[in-house]
């Protein structure tokens, strides 16, 4: 039998697998941990490591220790914590990985994470909890796309300004912790630099220049000849040629 053709004129497309991984397994993380487990689960996995003296203390003996230095961004404490930061990170991500790829924006999602857990058990006594350092680090990303042309976007600066004020009354830490995730934000994307799509475009262009001089590169072969004026000579050698190398760069 004829297979039957769906009615549905559009295809749904996975366009942005690093983003909805986050976000798919962020909504179970916190659906396990809101409904089932009564926020237990931040106790061990999905608050960040703090200094000593705080309310989850480093402890550099305890594997524990490191895991929570990145797994604390798949924790929310609210309900409305994780739509709205989830809603970010939907908007933002899906442009960010189209032009760096996915690996990239992965590694760059991990280090803002680990840099910001890191910078927490140095200078703060309250854990971290949820995506705010990848969130800044994807708004900075896509405000270098403006920069690069030497323009600084008005929405830019009120987005920073409005994340800003929500992480503050929103979140427990006061300024100590916006700045951190900040700091993180701002080590994740200096690592777009070294990947940076400009670049490699130059470095492609580039190479295909060179190899589109050295098939431009084309000898040409011609042959003049001379009528010897020599009446001496035997009939069979009355024409000489001269053989002339002509070289033809079509640049």
């Amino acid at each position: 039998m004829a297979k039957k053709k769906s009615n549905f004129p559009f295809k749904i497309v996975l366009d942005a697998p690093v983003p909805i991984f986050f976000v798919v397994l962020s909504v179970l993380v916190f659906i396990v941990d809101y409904f089932f487990l009564k926020d237990k689960t931040s106790l061990f996995l999905t608050s960040s490591p703090t200094m000593s003296g705080g309310n989850l203390p480093f402890v550099p003996t305890a594997p524990l220790s490191y895991f929570r230095l990145i797994l604390y961004v798949f924790g929310f404490a609210s309900p409305q914590l994780l739509i709205t930061d989830l809603i970010f990170i939907m908007l933002l991500g899906p442009a960010i990985e189209e032009r760096y790829g996915s690996v990239v924006i992965a590694i760059m999602m991990a280090v803002s994470a680990l840099f910001s857990g890191v910078l927490n058990v140095c200078f703060s006594k309250v854990s971290l909890r949820g995506a705010s350092c990848i969130i800044f680090m994807l708004i900075f990303l896509n405000s270098f796309m403006s920069l690069s042309k030497k323009k600084i976007p008005v929405s830019f600066l009120f987005m920073v300004i409005l994340y800003v004020l929500r992480e503050y009354f929103e979140k427990s830490g006061g300024v100590v912790v916006i700045l951190i995730c900040i700091a993180g934000g701002l080590c994740g994307s200096l690592f777009a630099f070294l990947t940076s799509p400009k670049a490699r475009a130059e470095k492609k262009a580039a190479s295909g220049e060179n190899a589109g001089q050295n098939e431009n590169i084309k000898p040409r072969f011609s042959f003049k000849g001379k009528k010897s004026t020599d009446e001496t000579l035997p009939a069979s050698d009355n024409t000489d040629f001269d053989v002339t190398l002509v070289d033809n760069f079509d640049l």
